[in-house]
């Protein structure tokens, strides 16, 4: 399992690098490789070189926002399976259904707890699984 996690705030990268990291953890997974982009032009770099899996992704962002990340993901037809996440404080109800239609599969407010991360990895892996 590759998980790309981007956010500008290097707190908020660290944190949920290792949340994940335990939800991800053998014997309920075989690996899991994280990566890191503070802002959207980093991480579709780094998708053009990893074979991402799922991306944890915030909306406000230099460079490129999440929403424009979003778009461009899905306009790639190699990132059909990735799975976005968005996990943002952008948490009104027509931002949640904008970001869902653009092609998010999950959505998190920050501030959001260990709890939350798992709960939202674990629908968002036994989709993957179903697949």
């Amino acid at each position: 399992m590759n998980v790309l996690i981007v956010d500008d705030s290097k707190i908020v990268r660290r944190v949920l690098d290792n949340t994940v990291r335990r939800f991800f953890q053998p014997p309920k997974w075989n690996s899991i490789e994280t990566f890191q982009a503070e802002n959207g032009k980093e991480a579709m770099a780094l998708m053009m070189q990893e074979d991402i899996d799922i991306v944890l992704l915030d909306w406000n962002m230099p460079q490129m926002n999440g929403e424009e990340v979003v778009e461009a993901i899905r306009q790639n037809k190699d990132w059909n399976k990735t799975r976005i996440i968005m996990a943002t404080t952008e948490g009104s109800k027509a931002s949640v259904i904008k970001m869902i239609k653009k092609g998010a599969n999950g959505y998190m407010v920050k501030p959001f707890n260990e709890e939350a991360v798992f709960k939202t990895l674990e629908t968002i892996s036994s989709r993957m699984a179903k697949a």
